[in-house]
């Protein structure tokens, strides 16, 4: 059975692993991310990869790979930007620009991901599902009018990095997306006329997004999305999944608590309480034990951090992503 309930709004399909029709929109977007962890080096790697159709004469390509652990040098980092997308594209099997070879083995199950970067970066890893994808649902902050969905994933597989041969075996995440996403500085549109007897239109006001994850077995496993919002110190969980003795739903409501050290601004330790559709509640704390950078987001880093999780009985890797930490309280890291 695929991971759905009352409020999900669709089901994500096999074909959800091809690119999809990109229709008009400039910005529209397709994503392809995956993760892996070596938590005996205290190091986290993505494999990262952003799809344009729409820009360009055949679209751009943004992405690459990059590896981080305890020290503010990451060993590796290899990123290109605006690099044009062959004409004849499946992302079921592709070469990107950025050097990832990604391959679906077994639609929505099973993957291959390949990068030979000689003398820096050589892998070849596995990822295969540990659970059924997880839909975000629809009209639900932050992919509002997008799809996305997260799963988490089995790695396994061998890096060679800068020389040194790593065997990866770990718990990590994929997550997949697609709509328009225009970048912060894109001009925005002009509004659409509006009935004189319609509503006002709802203002937002400036908000963060928070995303962690922890998984500690198929069993087991956490996924959380809020929104943090400007003169708050909590966040408000949107969603995401709780997956406990096997059985998954979705997160409905919570909060997410983070203490930055005000000399890196890095998000070092969060506290996490939600409770999902089948009303079972998560608490969960979070410890930083690697970042990437030297400093955090506000500081002008970029805010991804490899954390260790401790969650109802059960503790495991995962990660805090982005995110500025302005409206945090600041506190220095202890032992």
């Amino acid at each position: 059975m695929p991971n759905t309930d009352d409020h999900t709004g669709w089901i994500v399909t096999p074909d959800d692993d091809r690119f999809h029709d990109s229709g008009r929109h400039p910005w529209q977007m397709e994503t392809f991310w995956v993760s892996f962890f070596v938590p005996e080096r205290k190091m986290s790697g993505w494999f990262y990869n952003q799809f344009l159709p729409n820009q360009g004469d055949t679209g751009t390509y943004n992405g690459g790979a990059f590896v981080w652990n305890d020290e503010d040098d990451s060993p590796y980092h290899e990123l290109i930007e605006g690099a044009p997308l062959p004409a004849e594209r499946d992302l079921r099997d592709i070469v990107t620009p950025g050097g990832n070879h990604l391959q679906t083995i077994e639609p929505l199950h099973k993957y291959r991901v390949t990068r030979h970067d000689p003398g820096r970066f050589e892998a070849e890893m596995i990822f295969e599902a540990v659970m059924e994808p997880n839909p975000h649902p629809e009209g639900v902050a932050p992919f509002w009018k997008g799809h996305h969905f997260d799963q988490a994933m089995h790695v396994t597989g061998e890096l060679v990095l800068n020389g040194e041969k790593l065997e990866i075996d770990s718990l990590a995440v994929r997550d997949r997306s697609w709509s328009p996403r225009p970048p912060k500085d894109a001009p925005k549109p002009p509004p659409k006329p509006r009935a004189p007897d319609a509503p006002p239109r709802l203002k937002i006001p400036p908000f963060e997004l928070g995303y962690v994850l922890g998984t500690a077995s198929p069993q087991d496993a956490f996924l959380a999305y809020s929104m943090m919002y400007e003169g708050t110190e909590r966040d408000e969980v949107v969603t995401g999944y709780l997956i406990r003795d096997g059985v998954w739903a979705h997160l409905v409501s919570g909060e997410r608590r983070c203490v930055v050290d005000p000399d890196r601004e890095w998000i070092w330790q969060i506290e996490l309480e939600a409770e999902d559709t089948l009303g079972r509640s998560l608490a969960a704390e979070g410890r930083m034990v690697s970042h990437q950078g030297k400093c955090g987001p506000t500081a002008g880093g970029p805010g991804n951090a490899l954390f260790y999780w401790k969650w109802n009985g059960a503790e495991g890797w995962g990660e805090n992503q982005g995110g500025s930490t302005d409206w945090y309280p600041r506190r220095r890291p202890t032992p």
